[in-house]
């Protein structure tokens, strides 16, 4: 009935789609009211998403797969990248109010860098599971980065906020694509990011 069966090995990458819905959401329903807490939401749900890109190969590899569903889920991930990493954060900053010819632009160096990233990534790492680090940010970082920025909602103007996403956007966007060494998660390291990411997400409630 369908092109393909749904596999147990891809529902945290679902899920994690699910969450950037609900992060897009949330952006949006920022714009027509500007109540900051649904920009809150938004960054929390922005890195429940994170979480699950980060587990979601783990989870997938501990599942008994034909090739061809080995080779979908690969395809399936890099595609829900791009929606909650790259498309999603663009609508984040969309409902600040950063809408002008600049920022439309470094929107899309910044999608441009970001999905030849992952194109790269699906070409040259996604089938080699004992790589130590990786060449140039993964896309998955605007998760962290964006929540983090987030905690200075009550600190600093929002214009002055305005002007640090839209910068950290650009930064990133070169990142993405440099020529640099970024280590991969490695045992204790899934003990730890999701630990600090349930402080993260404390903080940003609280705030």
């Amino acid at each position: 009935m369908f092109l393909i069966k749904p596999h147990k090995s891809c529902l945290i990458t679902y899920l994690g789609i699910v969450f950037g819905i609900f992060s897009m959401c949330f952006s949006i329903k920022n714009i027509g009211s500007m109540d900051l807490k649904y920009f809150q939401y938004s960054l929390i749900f922005l890195m429940l998403s994170g979480i699950c890109d980060m587990f979601d190969g783990k989870f997938a590899r501990s599942c008994k797969r034909t090739e061809e569903q080995k080779q979908l889920g690969i395809q399936l991930d890099s595609l829900a990248d791009t929606f909650c990493f790259l498309a999603v954060p663009v609508v984040l900053m969309i409902s600040l109010g950063l809408n002008s010819i600049i920022d439309i632009i470094i929107y899309s160096i910044f999608c441009i860098c970001g999905v030849t990233r992952l194109s790269y990534f699906n070409v040259v790492c996604a089938n080699d599971t004992n790589l130590k680090s990786y060449k140039g940010l993964p896309v998955t970082t605007t998760a962290i980065i964006y929540p983090v920025v987030g905690l200075l909602l009550n600190i600093l103007s929002l214009d002055i906020l305005k002007i640090i996403y839209l910068e950290l956007t650009f930064i990133t966007s070169i990142l993405f694509v440099l020529k640099i060494d970024v280590l991969k998660f490695r045992g204790r390291a899934y003990i730890i990011v999701p630990i600090l990411a349930l402080i993260l997400l404390v903080l940003l409630l609280v705030i």
